[in-house]
This record gives C-alpha cells, structure tokens and sequence, in this order.
C-alpha cells in the first residue's frame, strides 16, 4: 500500500513541474519586459533631449 502511494505522489510531483517551471519562464519573460518599458519610459526624455 505505502508503495502504491509513494508511485502517485511521485508521479504528481513529476506531473506537476513542468507546470511549475513554465509558469516561472513567463514571470520572468513578463519582468524583463516591464523593466524595458520602465528603462525605456525613464530615460528616453533624456535621450531626446541631448541630440537638440
């Protein structure tokens, strides 16, 4: 019986972290693009600027 569990539970954890390693791909994906438009939005007045 222990083993029987021990199979499932193993096989859940192995079901459940691709999910797990997707959903961390696209938070990462999503902070790298809100740092760019925040780097882009913060800085670009002064890029404008200096060619006048």
């Amino acid at each position: 019986m222990s083993e029987a569990v021990g199979i499932v539970m193993s096989s859940f954890v192995l079901a459940m972290a691709p999910v797990f390693v997707a959903a961390h791909y696209y938070r990462e994906q999503m902070r790298r693009k809100r740092l760019r438009q925040l780097a882009h939005r913060h800085y670009w007045p002064h890029w404008s600027n200096a060619w006048h």
